[in-house]
């Protein structure tokens, strides 16, 4: 296998999860504000080692901020990566993913720094025996193949573990990463 890469289109990264959670909690929050060029400012200097060369020149600003998207994605984005995004917050969810990456592959997220692309594939292949797995499977069972008692306690599981009103449909959300991605960068063209 090939080593996880730490420069990105010739650039010098953070290649940490941390940067790229920081980018999706204020995708999914709605926190990007109405100065696109001050966001994608404050998320290069998150991924870049040096961003300074970006920095003076609009154009700069929009291409380094999409090939950070592009690590985002860690290459193809696929269907059960973007569902699994879908179905937890990754700040409402900090506790559980912690203990799952703890319980399932002894790592502490709180102290180790861990490539983005290896957190992406650890998450999505995280053991059903997790409790972050179980919350993200209730979150997303269909109660009508449920009747009584049983679908009353998932239910109430779904209940206890929804996520925030805004990660859900309660904000106005981008359907996709790629429309968002869009949307963003077109406010920089106007």
């Amino acid at each position: 296998l090939d080593d996880l890469p730490t420069r990105w289109h010739g650039h010098e990264i953070n290649s940490d999860y941390r940067p790229m959670v920081w980018l999706v909690n204020a995708y999914v929050r709605g926190q990007t504000g109405d100065d696109p060029t001050g966001f994608a400012i404050s998320a290069l200097w998150r991924f870049y080692k040096d961003p300074h060369c970006f920095l003076h020149d609009p154009q700069k600003i929009i291409d380094a901020y999409g090939y950070m998207i592009e690590f985002y994605k860690a290459g193809e984005k696929t269907a059960e990566s973007a569902a699994a995004e879908r179905d937890s917050g990754p700040s409402c969810d900090a506790p559980y993913i912690v203990a799952a990456f703890q319980q399932a592959y002894g790592i502490d997220l709180t102290r180790e720094r861990i490539h983005w692309f290896r957190f992406r594939a650890l998450f999505a292949a995280l053991p059903e025996d997790t409790l972050m797995a179980k919350i993200m499977s209730w979150r997303t069972m269909d109660l009508t193949e449920y009747e009584g008692s049983m679908r009353a306690h998932y239910a109430d599981l779904q209940e206890r573990f929804a996520l925030p009103p805004e990660l859900r449909g309660g904000a106005a959300r981008v359907v996709s990463v790629e429309e968002h991605d869009a949307a963003f960068l077109a406010r920089f063209r106007h």
